[in-house]
């Protein structure tokens, strides 16, 4: 018989849910232009969205005798994506354009000589982080780290006279792998 009480239901929800607007991204050696302080400082601010990563083990199909079986495969590629407000002096864009650039020129179809590994000296990709906080302030209750990101898409940016809205645009990044504060990797 299922249970209809309110106060069950209640019960179960800890401290009220998590939020959605409660999070914080933030990105840490970035590449790109000589000294990116201003688009990495004001990041965290003006990341109005992210999303937690999908994890997705893909099926290997084995037939035997003509039946198809399932098992595990490996981890399939995903990616993030943010969406950012733009500054009216387009520090991040600017800088995100910078990063793209030299991972592989518009004109040249090169890449930097900076960037030429994947992580350490010379690397194209950073680290990024997301948190969920908690509604009282006291820190937060989960905390993604995505090892070796690096932008793979910056998103057009609409402009029309019909509107006095803040401009947004979308950040798809590629990485290699994701870990938790609770020491779940991906």
């Amino acid at each position: 018989m299922a249970n209809f009480s309110i106060d069950g239901f209640t019960s179960k929800l800890k401290d009220g849910g998590a939020l959605a607007s409660l999070f914080r991204c933030t990105l840490e050696n970035v590449k790109g232009a000589a000294k990116p302080v201003k688009a990495e400082d004001t990041w965290a601010f003006l990341c109005k969205g992210v999303s937690f990563p999908a994890s997705t083990i893909e099926a290997a199909t084995v037939t035997y005798m003509g039946r198809a079986l399932n098992i595990p495969s490996n981890r399939a590629a995903a990616q993030i994506t943010t969406s950012v407000y733009n500054d009216e002096d387009m520090a991040i864009r600017n800088h995100l354009e910078n990063w793209m650039e030299k991972i592989n020129s518009h004109k040249g179809n090169i890449r930097d000589g900076d960037m030429k590994k994947i992580t350490g000296n010379n690397s194209y990709t950073a680290t990024m982080h997301i948190e969920q906080l908690k509604k009282d302030g006291s820190g937060s209750s989960k905390k993604y780290t995505f090892v070796d990101v690096w932008p793979s898409s910056t998103g057009e940016i609409a402009l029309s006279w019909d509107t006095n809205e803040i401009q947004t645009y979308d950040i798809t990044w590629e990485f290699n792998y994701w870990k938790t504060d609770t020491g779940v990797a991906g």
